[in-house]
């Protein structure tokens, strides 16, 4: 994978035209990637060509609406190149938590009273609210996982205390949004699969920092959000097409039945659509570019290997720069980091990085890097019951940290400097 020294991440961030802002002098340092990413030109590229040369809707005898049906057919195939399915097992919306709410429904209605689903501690509340939801609504039984609160990973032993014959379903996360944990997903879907329950995965946090491939991590539905890898703010579904053919889902009368039609309720946002085909452009750029994969940018033929080499050269180039940002800010004296901060371990997380500062409310400090120009999030960024878990609800959560591939060791060095100086008073 690539390093530090072989990633050309000054070729990479002049393709990002927001890069260039500055805040009252100072270049803007977005270290706010976990709630959105920043998008390269060709995104930004193809949402004005949408909306100025082929606006209308779709499945109409006219030019435009013919192409609208073009670009919707090439949207799905290379979103489902990105996660490994087939354009007929995605389906777009407005965001994860949408989709996930609308599903469930769906999912809800082919259930019995005392049925079990189980959700963790570790997963954003998009990935609990809506199970827990089903409680009312047919009478389900939730079984929690909890979280070992020392590294803010699940903990295994209630996993396997929460699975049993009546489970249906597991709902878990790929990565912690909040901390960047990645949880061994496969091993959990085999757990899953073993008692004849189906598992539907949370990618939203993974997916702008690894490879993903459905069939490998043995998921049966799993939902991200475009906006959060470097697109337009939408969502993305995908499912096995035997669960997704027999799901019960509502929708209008008239609708089409067919995959993916009958899960795409109303008009989508064709001109996200579009902006989301610059992105996997880019991505396929980055994949040739700096990952050494083969073929032409914009082409279906090698389209899945250029989007998995980008994703890989990506995971190499994040995985060096968590060690200077881990180190950097454990360095500084009151500030404790809530998450796996052993070097030997950081495969299993994202260089996404959360911390309190004795004596600073999350939100002060948030505030004072704002000032500086340096975008944190601070809170509990929907992930509820970890926050809970690890006693911070009442005392305002935690800063968050997170890094995408085109942060720099100069952004963390200016990070770090300013924790330093906020932690000094």
């Amino acid at each position: 994978m690539p390093t530090m020294t072989d990633f050309d991440v000054t070729a990479v961030r002049a393709r990002f035209p927001s890069l260039a802002r500055e805040v009252a002098g100072r270049p803007i340092v977005y270290l706010d990637g976990p709630g959105g990413t920043q998008v390269p030109g060709w995104c930004l590229d193809g949402i004005r060509d949408y909306l100025t040369t082929h606006n209308t809707n779709t499945h109409g005898a006219f030019p435009t609406s013919i192409e609208s049906d073009a670009l919707v057919a090439e949207a799905h195939a290379a979103a489902a190149d990105f996660l490994g399915g087939t354009a007929d097992e995605v389906a777009f919306g407005a965001n994860a938590t949408t989709i996930t709410f609308a599903m469930s429904r769906a999912i809800g209605r082919t259930l019995r009273a005392g049925d079990e689903i189980v959700v963790t501690r570790l997963d954003h509340d998009c990935n609990v609210a809506p199970w827990l939801a089903l409680q009312d609504d047919c009478g389900v039984v939730v079984r929690w996982v909890d979280v070992r609160t020392d590294d803010c990973t699940l903990d295994d032993d209630s996993l396997a205390a929460a699975l049993g014959p009546r489970t249906r379903l597991v709902a878990v996360g790929l990565a912690s949004n909040a901390v960047g944990t990645i949880n061994p997903v496969r091993r959990i879907a085999d757990a899953a699969h073993a008692v004849g329950a189906h598992v539907w995965v949370d990618a939203v946090h993974a997916a702008p920092h690894l490879p993903i491939d459905v069939a490998a991590l043995g998921a049966d539905f799993l939902v991200c959000s475009p906006y959060k890898f470097f697109g337009p703010h939408m969502g993305l579904l995908w499912g096995r097409r035997s669960l997704l053919e027999a799901l019960p889902v509502y929708k209008v009368r008239p609708a089409d039945d067919t995959l993916p039609s009958r899960l795409e309720t109303g008009t989508q946002a064709h001109e996200a659509q579009a902006g989301l085909l610059g992105t996997f452009r880019y991505l396929e750029w980055l994949g040739v570019e700096q990952g050494g994969a083969a073929g032409e940018p914009g082409t279906r033929e090698g389209r899945r290997a250029r989007l998995q080499a980008a994703m890989s050269a990506i995971r190499g180039y994040e995985r060096s720069l968590t060690s200077p940002l881990i180190d950097g800010l454990s360095a500084i004296p009151g500030l404790e980091i809530h998450g796996i901060t052993d070097r030997t371990r950081f495969d299993e997380r994202c260089p996404t990085v959360a911390f309190t500062l004795e004596g600073h409310h999350p939100r002060e400090v948030s505030r004072a890097l704002g000032e500086r120009a340096i975008c944190t999030w601070d809170g509990d960024y929907y992930a509820y019951e970890l926050i809970r878990a690890l006693g911070l609800a009442e005392s305002g959560g935690m800063v968050r940290v997170g890094l995408a591939h085109y942060n720099t060791t100069d952004e963390i060095d200016a990070l770090v400097e300013a924790v330093s100086e906020i932690a000094a008073g």
